[in-house]
């Protein structure tokens, strides 16, 4: 008989912080435009084998553009918690009283 108690339990399908989004679209921004660096580097090294610096040229010249896309993207929308559609609303427009201290 299988015990329950094997099984993963899943607290919460929270999101991760900002902070910790932020965080890597940094790292992610940071690691294509070295890779955009090196490879002008190379191209401007590689001068003399003008179709290969060509070729590294092109297949790096768009990386700046691709950098600053996924830096400024946030989490997907399906990766993100579906707001309810119809019936009531979230917060009751119900009358309480106050207390007056």
């Amino acid at each position: 008989m299988r015990r329950r108690r094997d099984e993963a339990v899943l607290i919460t399908d929270a999101a991760p912080s900002l902070d910790d989004e932020q965080r890597h679209r940094k790292r992610v921004y940071a690691v294509l435009m070295v890779v955009h660096l090196v490879g002008f580097t190379a191209a401007g090294l590689l001068a003399h084998f003008w179709l290969l610096a060509i070729g590294i040229v092109v297949v790096t010249g768009a990386l700046p553009w691709i950098a600053v896309v996924l830096a400024n993207d946030r989490a997907s929308r399906r990766d993100r918690p579906r707001a309810k559609r119809g019936g009531s609303p979230e917060i009751e427009d119900r009358h309480h009283d106050q207390i007056d201290i």
